[in-house]
């Protein structure tokens, strides 16, 4: 499966920030094809809209899901063939209500689905360059 992780900003400024996200990255490569992208804040919520496969939007708004659950949703998307999973990095306030309003309208909001998704990493605000490497 292809992973692409899309963040809102300029890149990872703070050199650990880099080297754990390097570190992740190579972990993972034998399991997933992983791309990492950085877009302006303006450009994110079109990659949202219009990426194809299954989407997670990482917002502070989004539904909490566990690590042994989140693990479960990935391994059920591979199990269905999904070819291509995107997650997307909002802002400290996270997307904008009307990408958030037009994706519940339109594709649902099931953790992990095939079409969309709205997760948060829980009440927590963190900075654009941690949760990065959370996720990973």
């Amino acid at each position: 499966m292809k992973i692409m992780i899309c963040a809102q900003g300029g890149g990872l400024k703070k050199s650990y920030n880099k080297m754990a996200q390097d570190e992740y990255c190579r972990r993972l490569e034998h399991y997933c094809e992983l791309s990492v992208i950085d877009v302006a804040s303006r450009q994110l919520a079109n990659y949202a809209r219009f990426e194809e496969g299954a989407r997670v939007l990482l917002d502070p708004r989004g539904q909490e899901i566990a690590s042994h659950e989140l693990s479960e949703r990935l391994q059920d998307l591979m199990n269905m063939g999904t070819r291509k999973l995107s997650f997307f990095i909002g802002g400290a306030e996270g997307f904008n209500p009307t990408l958030q309003t037009y994706i519940e309208q339109n594709v649902g909001v099931r953790p992990l689905s095939p079409g969309t998704s709205i997760l948060s990493f829980g009440k927590l605000t963190l900075p654009h360059e941690l949760a990065r490497v959370i996720l990973l």
